[in-house]
């Protein structure tokens, strides 16, 4: 079993309570162009399956530009992350207990320019070593580019590593990177499938030092 050298998180859903934000402002977006995204379909296409709002377009074959799309959405979610962010359960304290003893990496789908604010409002900016934001990679989660990516950064061998995701496409991504993973799931989460997670746990309030080392060298289950 190799010991545990770094700890690698998810962002949203995991350290922040942003899925229903994300959700009211991509389906606000594309209501007010006359498309109809209900909430579990919004869950099934972003967050399960790690797909983008360029999927979408194509999948509906829509004439609207994909990029127009994000920046009304970028919008309407910053101005609802001011005064509605919220941390997850457990994860300052998770984060605080492991500063400065372990190295931090953070792997997350969104985009910078979405995700910053949000750290630096949760007051998260300066925790990680190493942050992987959707510009960064060529390919996002469920592939393991952004886990391995986190892991070269920090000169460390994947399988060193543990992941904590919430998400099916995150708990693939890390698996096949070879990183053991964690998955924490929340209310958006819960039906996806976590059987390539070398744990699940209901919150972050009960994932500690002790659980990390557990964890950390567990074989990752990779695909067949």
């Amino acid at each position: 079993m190799a010991a545990l050298q770094a700890v690698v998180f998810d962002f949203d859903g995991l350290l922040a309570d942003t899925e229903g934000i994300h959700s009211r402002a991509w389906r606000c977006t594309l209501a007010e162009c006359g498309v109809d995204v209900s909430a579990d379909e919004y869950a099934d296409h972003w967050i399960r399956r790690g797909l983008g709002i360029a999927d979408l377009v194509a999948l509906r074959s829509l004439s609207h530009d994909p990029d127009v799309l994000v920046e009304r959405k970028k919008a309407l979610y910053l101005q609802e992350i001011a005064a509605e962010l919220r941390a997850m359960p457990g994860a300052l304290e998770l984060l605080d207990s492991l500063r400065g003893r372990l190295p931090l990496a953070l792997v997350t789908s969104g985009r910078r320019v979405m995700v910053e604010p949000a750290l630096a409002q949760l007051g998260m900016l300066d925790r990680f070593d190493v942050t992987i934001t959707f510009e960064m990679v060529a390919n996002a989660k469920p592939h393991p580019e952004p886990f391995l990516s986190a892991a070269a950064l920090l000169g460390i061998d994947p399988g060193a590593c543990v992941a904590l995701e919430d998400a099916e496409k995150g708990v693939i991504s890390a698996a096949e990177a070879g990183m053991p993973v964690i998955a924490v799931p929340n209310e958006h989460t819960l039906d996806n499938d976590f059987s390539r997670a070398a744990l699940v746990v209901p919150s972050l309030r009960d994932v500690t030092r002790e659980t990390l080392e557990r964890v950390a060298g567990h074989p990752s289950r990779r695909s067949a």
